[in-house]
């Protein structure tokens, strides 16, 4: 079966399981129309609308009928139109077509009934009593397309509503214009619609600032919380230092000693905030995206809050420029966080054991010997390697309990 085929045959369920749900509805309104209103009155409005009624109130009055029936039931028809059918080998005109021919099936109880109000008051004129019939189909079909069409559509949609008017007139040139006018409008919407396409550039991936509001907004008021620690490591270099006589380059050297180490401390608390409130990403992963990029993402975010931090050298009472010495490091330590989030998320210590564990090692090496803070930009990118490595072994299906803590799940009691 090809994809033309399998598409009518689902349409043509879908239409006739909304026909169905509509029936009961339908026959009720009868039943109502029969029985309350009584059936002379029912015939009045029937011959109003089909014998009677000139060409603007007979198109009028059809109209709205028409297009409330095809309201009702093009929604549903078109609910799952994003899915598999955008799959298919199938251009747009056709899927659109069939689209209204499963309207037109799922109107059919309210089309028959109207049909046999149709038969009832031209009875005698048999060619009539044809064209009224093939002018509710033709004027069904109109309706569909119109509440089919999006809001750019605003020819096309002129073109239906046109068709939709004349298919009632009970007229044979006025019904053949209707059809081909109808013909028209179903060429118009795909041509334009793929002009525009081709005019309109393609909109892109969401830009980095979404990626940073989003990681903010999952972290939250715990984001704050992690420069509490690295506040008391500076408070107590401070204290170290108005309460000992230093010379200049041991000075230096705990004050270098202080700031890398607070450093390393808040993006080790950053990133594991950020590991349980918005684990790595499996909706990340899914888009068009490299792990390079997703790294850098992280690195961005946990490098901007890390700095703050810097301010440490005012409370030090450090010269500006030795802020240079921090550059290495607020590198080092955001891409090692953002790696940290793939490996050790889901050990005992999480991502704070292990970029605490190095940051003390590498702020005693940068107090004793300050160039290794030059040596840790130099290697920015060995740790950017190593944390896209990561990313990359990261197996989307695999079960992990950090998936499951209740700081990361909404429903959890212990999380509000």
């Amino acid at each position: 079966m090809n994809a033309g085929a399998a598409f009518l045959l689902f349409q043509l369920r879908v239409g006739t399981r909304l026909a169905l749900r509509i029936l009961a509805p339908v026959l009720a309104a009868i039943l109502f129309l029969f029985y309350i209103l009584r059936p002379e009155f029912t015939v009045a409005l029937a011959r109003a609308l089909f014998i009677e009624g000139s060409l603007i109130e007979s198109g009028l009055i059809g109209a709205f009928l028409l297009v409330g029936m095809a309201r009702a039931v093009m929604p549903r028809i078109t609910a799952g139109r994003a899915g598999w059918a955008r799959s298919l080998p199938a251009g747009g005109r056709a899927l659109r077509a069939l689209e209204i021919f499963s309207s037109v099936i799922a109107e059919v109880p309210l089309l028959a009934v109207l049909g046999v109000l149709a038969w009832a008051v031209a009875r005698p004129d048999r060619v009539r009593v044809s064209l009224l019939l093939a002018g509710l189909l033709v004027g069904a079909a109109a309706a569909g397309l119109f509440c089919l069409l999006g809001s750019n559509s605003l020819r096309s949609k002129i073109l239906a509503v046109a068709a939709c008017f004349l298919s009632l007139s009970g007229n044979g040139i006025l019904l053949v214009a209707a059809a081909a006018i109808l013909i028209l409008a179903l060429a118009v919407p795909g041509d334009s619609e793929s002009r525009r396409s081709r005019r309109r550039p393609r909109r892109g991936l969401p830009s980095g600032g979404f990626f940073f509001w989003l990681s903010l907004r999952a972290a939250g008021g715990r984001i704050v919380l992690a420069y509490v620690p690295a506040a008391i490591i500076l408070a107590a270099s401070r204290l170290f230092l108005e309460n000992n006589e230093l010379a200049p380059a041991t000075a230096f050297s705990l004050s270098l000693f202080g700031l890398i180490l607070g450093l390393a401390v808040f993006v080790g608390l950053a990133a594991d905030v950020l590991a349980a409130r918005r684990p790595v990403w499996l909706w990340l992963r899914s888009l068009p995206l490299s792990a390079a990029a997703r790294i850098r993402f992280d690195a961005l975010f946990l490098g901007f809050c890390a700095l703050p931090t810097a301010s440490g050298l005012a409370l030090l009472g450090r010269p500006a420029w030795e802020v240079l010495f921090l550059a290495g490091p607020l590198a080092w330590f955001a891409l090692r966080g953002a790696g940290a989030m793939r490996e050790a998320a889901d050990r005992p210590f999480g991502v704070l054991g292990k970029i605490f564990v190095e940051g003390t090692i590498l702020s005693m090496g940068a107090a004793v010997l300050p160039w290794i803070s030059w040596l840790l930009a130099i290697a920015a990118p060995v740790a950017f390697f190593f944390a896209r490595n990561a990313e990359r072994r990261i197996k989307p299906s695999l079960w992990a309990e950090r998936h499951h803590l209740s700081a990361g799940d909404p429903l959890s009691w212990s999380a509000s």
